[in-house]
């Protein structure tokens, strides 16, 4: 496989998981340790940008793992915050707006995809992660094919990226 400079990270919001907002759950610490494991496959080939949507659940968890590796390992690593809209910390609990402005803080580039709320402000986010990388990370559970993920995985695939799956 060739070496990969950049890599996108999508996956499903906490809803969408066995453990949901419980983050004592024994499932939601296996989960983060596979995440992290994919993240630190990704940096041995070479990548050192990666493309966070930002969203509550795994872009936020992935996040803070990016910033844990970035802190302990690889300095160089570098966050990308890829925004779908202006406000959309706005709609976050208040430990995720922390762990939101503590990845934006920490982030080389802040893309906003749109001023404001729009439907269509995801599906263009996702877009943009796609165009810029040359990998996906995608914690996804495939029976979910009309998620968020599933349409990023979707792009991923008519660029012929490498995707790094971690199931859930």
């Amino acid at each position: 496989m060739n070496q990969v400079n950049s890599c996108a990270i999508s996956g499903h919001r906490p809803r969408s998981f066995s453990f949901q907002y419980n983050e004592s759950d024994p499932a939601f610490w296996a989960l983060r340790e596979r995440m992290k494991n994919a993240i630190l496959q990704v940096c041995n080939m070479g990548c050192r940008r990666f493309y966070c949507g930002m969203a509550e659940g795994v872009d936020l968890w992935c996040g803070e793992i990016l910033l844990e590796i970035k802190k302990t390992i690889e300095p160089s690593l570098e966050i990308c915050a890829v925004i779908p809209f202006f406000d959309q910390k706005k709609s976050m609990s208040p430990q995720n707006v922390a762990r939101y402005q503590s990845i934006l803080d920490n982030a080389v580039l802040h893309v906003f995809i749109d001023s404001g709320f729009k439907t269509t402000a995801f599906k263009k986010r996702n877009r943009y992660m796609i165009e810029h990388a040359d990998a996906l990370i995608a914690v996804w559970d495939t029976k979910n094919y009309r998620s968020g993920t599933a349409q990023t995985v979707r792009l991923a695939k008519k660029r012929n990226l490498p995707i790094f799956y971690v199931t859930p």
